[in-house]
């Protein structure tokens, strides 16, 4: 067999999945079909069967791979019914800070190796308050939709309470705070939904950091091999943003839009918008082969490129999609060295829309002091029958 050098993948039984982010596979083929029937379990709303079979699962485990992988996948299933919010509870129809201030104080420990990265902060910019919560599995891999257990999307039951301290250790990272009871969590999402896309902005601090050398996880430079099974997969897991990013695009007013998404990896992201604003003009680019392979049928001009450097000219286009500089795909400490070449795509006026389905690495900081010709006007996504938000960063270019 030839050299692998993209990243393998488990969708048609590949036993070297070692990419220990959000998605966690095992390598023992037995294990792989009870760990997937687990899911299709919760999707049934059974429970304690998937439990029953994630239990049989490490059981029967002995590489330590899979049994680290499989003791954590129990432990989110444990998380999620321990937290998730009752659909009959109602929001509180205010927050009293004095009263959530006054409770005692609870800790949250992360490892350095587990999830660190579904650590978040929402913080609002009227207020010196900020609230810590940690993501728990998603309404997609709760639906069988994806293998991910987390995705972008932030409802209330996510939610900690007030942070009060954080503290980064050689093992992982502890986060201290006043906890909040249901009903003013769902007021706070509310309070997101309804008075403060501009107003609070989610940020994720911590990074996942792998093995002796504490490295953190970032996709191959070659990419991933990919096949439609998965493809398909990649792209259930931005079903809301893809739904609100073309409602943003709709509220702009016109339908001659300009395009381009500097990482479109299967195309689909581009397609969805096209479908929703059939006038608009797609391009798409992504340093993966692979996936331009996939993309060309999906979008009207494609590059093999890096985002660095742009193939499309200064100022020809109406709106650039950033959707790359997030965890597990590139290293915090270059994610943000891609804005300014991406900046001098756009036109006067135009818009550039930082999203995606795993935590975006910059913040509203960042940008404001890297890039100073980008106004920020939007900082969350979200509508109110989904009960959730997400990172939603519209930057609008000012010269």
């Amino acid at each position: 067999m030839a050299e692998q050098k993209s990243l393998p993948t488990a969708s048609e039984g590949d036993t070297t999945f070692n990419f220990n982010g959000v998605f966690r596979d095992v390598h023992n083929k037995s294990s792989r079909d009870n760990l997937y029937q687990a899911q299709a379990f919760i999707s049934e709303n059974k429970w304690n069967a998937a439990k029953d079979l994630l239990q049989k699962a490490l059981s029967d485990s002995s590489d330590d791979h899979d049994v680290r992988n499989l003791k954590l996948v129990i432990a989110e299933v444990d998380m999620y019914l321990s937290r998730a919010i009752p659909e009959a509870i109602q929001a509180d129809e205010k927050i009293d800070w004095d009263q959530v201030n006054s409770r005692g104080v609870h800790k949250y420990f992360e490892n350095r190796e587990d999830l660190p990265q579904s650590v978040f902060f929402l913080r609002s910019n009227q207020h010196d308050r900020i609230v810590v919560g940690r993501r728990i599995l998603s309404h997609q891999y709760i639906n069988n939709k994806i293998r991910e257990l987390h995705c972008s999307h932030i409802t209330a039951s996510m939610l900690l309470g007030r942070l009060v301290d954080q503290r980064t250790r050689e093992t992982g990272y502890a986060v201290y705070y006043n906890q909040m009871t249901a009903g003013e969590k769902l007021f706070l999402i509310d309070d997101v939904l309804n008075n403060g896309m501009n107003v609070y902005e989610l940020v994720f601090p911590f990074p996942p950091l792998i093995g002796q050398s504490k490295e953190e996880i970032q996709s191959p430079e070659e990419g991933w091999e990919i096949d439609e099974k998965l493809a398909l997969s990649l792209g259930e897991g931005e079903v809301y943003i893809r739904d609100y990013a073309v409602r943003y695009l709709k509220s702009l007013g016109r339908d001659d839009l300009r395009l381009f998404d500097c990482a479109c990896s299967t195309g689909q992201f581009l397609f969805t918008m096209k479908q929703g604003v059939p006038g608009c003009y797609t391009i798409g680019s992504d340093l993966s082969a692979h996936m331009v392979e996939f993309a060309k049928k999906r979008v009207d001009e494609i590059y093999c490129a890096n985002a660095l450097e742009p193939k499309i000219p200064p100022r020809s286009v109406d709106v650039v999609f950033v959707r790359f500089i997030n965890s597990e795909v590139v290293k915090t400490e270059i994610a943000s060295i891609f804005l300014k070449p991406l900046t001098e795509c756009l036109k006067k006026g135009g818009k550039m829309i930082i999203l995606g389905h795993t935590p975006v690495l910059t913040s509203a900081a960042e940008i404001k002091m890297l890039v100073p010709n980008l106004e920020i006007t939007q900082s969350i996504g979200g509508i109110s029958e989904w009960n959730g938000i997400f990172q939603f960063y519209v930057c609008s270019r000012i010269d």
